[in-house]
C-alpha cells in the first residue's frame, strides 16, 4: 500500500496559557544536580472542523538536598489543519489514530515550537546552559503508539 500525500497546514503555534511554570525557589539552590527532562504529548483532533492540536510539554527535575524539585514546565500547542482529517483518522476503541508519517511533521514542529519557549523562559535562570535534550522523534512516536 502506497502512502498518499496528506495536506497539513500550521494554522496557530504558541505556549498554552498558564500551563507553564518556573520555580525560581528551587533554581536558586540548584548547583550542579542532574537534571531530567520528562516530555509529554497529547493529539486532540478535532474531525467536525478538520483540525488536530498537538500539545507538548516538559518538566526539569532535579534532587536538591535529597528533595526531588520541579524546576520548570512548559507546554506548547501546535495546530494544524488537516485536509479530510475524518479519512485519516483510524479507531481503535476508544483511541484515534493519526498516521505516523503525518504525526512526525507534526510533532517536529511542536517540539520545535516548545524548544525556543523554553529557551525564552530559561534566558535569565540557571537554566539556561541546559536546554532541552535531543528528542529522537523516532522513539517517541514509538513510545506514543504503545
Amino acid at each position: 500500500m502506497k502512502d498518499k500525500e496528506i495536506a497539513i497546514t500550521l494554522v496557530d503555534l504558541g505556549e498554552v496559557e498558564g500551563a507553564s511554570a518556573i520555580n525560581r525557589r528551587a533554581l536558586r539552590r540548584l548547583t550542579r544536580e542532574a537534571i531530567s527532562v520528562d516530555m509529554n504529548v497529547k493529539v486532540v483532533p478535532d474531525v467536525d472542523r478538520s483540525l488536530l492540536s498537538v500539545i507538548v510539554s516538559c518538566s526539569y527535575r532535579a534532587v536538591i538536598g535529597f528533595i526531588r524539585e520541579r524546576l520548570l514546565v512548559c507546554t506548547a500547542v501546535a495546530t494544524f489543519e488537516v485536509d479530510d482529517l475524518a479519512a485519516l483518522i483510524k479507531e481503535n476503541g476508544e483511541e484515534k489514530i493519526v498516521p505516523a508519517s503525518a504525526m512526525m511533521n507534526m510533532l517536529g514542529i511542536a517540539v520545535g515550537a516548545l524548544r525556543g519557549i523554553v529557551a525564552v523562559k530559561t534566558a535569565a535562570t540557571p537554566l539556561r546552559r541546559r536546554p532541552m535534550p535531543i528528542i529522537d522523534l523516532h522513539t517517541l512516536m514509538r513510545r506514543l503508539s504503545s
